[in-house]
Formats: structure tokens, sequence, C-alpha cells
């Protein structure tokens, strides 16, 4: 598959603080995009927003996504849909059950993901990329940690949205478990986030390299 993002493309990335995160994975997928296709011209636009769930990316996707006539959409979702299920302001442990009343539940999340693609198919000829949510919490052996094992929920409906409507999938979540296994072999401190959520720089590597390997980049000259 070779990198299906044209000249002077437009790609915008939806999604949460880890999307809106300055120095994050979106500029370092601009920047492995201009050193290896210079001559593309190709322009992110960086649609993230901190705390946000699914249901609002939904509420402002004409106003920051489709404005931009975009070539690609990435869509970045789920984080804050199980976090806020477990916490506010407070440790998960304040909602044991995850039912957090500012969570999403999977079933509204799978139904907004589904719905965001409608639309984006109604008023764009944009590539769509679904990117599974990555980890909330690091210690991905520990029964005990409810919200990442709850994330998987939303990992499964991800994927069902991508394939009842043909989007491209990045298996971001796959890709950060692999990751941490594999480093960890060698490190037990290896890590990709700085508290859990937030990506580290090997994170947002992590999660630049899976985005841009779901549209077919091969580094440069690829």
């Amino acid at each position: 598959m070779s990198f299906i993002v044209g000249k002077n493309a437009v790609v915008v990335c939806l999604g949460d603080s880890i999307t809106a995160a300055e120095d994050g994975y979106v500029t370092v997928m601009q920047n492995l995009i201009s050193a290896g296709y210079p001559e593309r011209n190709i322009r992110i636009v960086n649609a993230g927003r901190g705390g946000n769930r699914s249901t609002d990316m939904l509420a402002r996707l004409q106003e920051d996504v489709v404005a931009h006539n975009p070539n690609v959409v990435t869509i970045s979702a789920g984080i804050n849909d199980v976090w806020k299920r477990y916490r506010i302001r407070t440790p998960y442990t304040e909602y044991p059950n995850g039912d957090g009343a500012e969570g999403v539940s999977v079933e509204v999340y799978e139904a907004v993901l589904g719905e965001m693609v409608d639309i984006l198919r109604e008023t764009t000829e944009a590539e769509i990329v679904l990117m599974s949510p990555t980890l909330i919490g690091e210690d991905i052996e520990n029964p005990n940690n409810k919200p990442n094992a709850t994330l998987k929920e939303y990992v499964a409906a991800v994927e069902r949205v991508a394939h009842s409507r043909n989007t491209l999938l990045a298996p971001a979540h796959e890709a950060f478990i692999g990751t941490l296994q594999a480093g960890r072999t060698v490190n037990p401190d290896f890590c990709l986030t700085t508290d859990g959520v937030h990506l580290n720089p090997i994170g947002n590597h992590v999660l630049a390299l899976t985005v841009l390997a779901t549209l077919g980049f091969a580094g440069l000259g690829g």
C-alpha cells in the first residue's frame, strides 16, 4: 500500500487532549510527512480539544472538521468517554462501577462514531481513519485497573464501526499494548505516557506511526 495522502491535501485530526497536545502525535505526523513527502505540501489541521468525549466531537464536527474541506479525517475518541465514567475531578475509585454521570456509555459511543462517519461521508469526500483509544493506565496486567478493562469494550466498538462503515482503522490500542510489553522485556520502567493517559514523546511517536502506517506511509521516499 502506497501513501494515500495526495498533493496539497488537508488532513484534519479530531480528538481530545492527546490530539490537542503541543508537540504531540499530530506534530510528529506533520514532521514525518514533511520529511518523507515534502513535494506533496500536505497540511494537518489539529482539531483536538482537551476533555472532549465522542459526543463533544460530534457537536463541533461541522465547524472544526467539515469546514476545512478535508481530504483525510482521523478520529480519536474514547478515553474521556470511559475516564469520565470513573472520575470527574477525583480518582476513578469515586465511581467504582463506572457510572459517573459525565461519561458516555459504549452504546452511545458506538452510535456517535457511526453518526460522525455518516456526516463526513455526506458532506466531504474525505478518507476516514478511526483510531482505537490508547490506554488508561499503563498497569495493563492489573485486574483492578477497571477503566482500562472497560476501555476494551470501546476498542471493540471502534472496530465494529470501522468494519460496518468501511473506514480505515488505526489499531492504536493494540500498538500501545504491544509496544509496552516489548519495551518492558528489557526495561521494567518503560512507559508511553506521563500520567497513564497523556503521551510522552515515545507514546506520541507510536501513535503517529500507527496512524501513518494505516495511511500507507513507509518512511523516506516510501
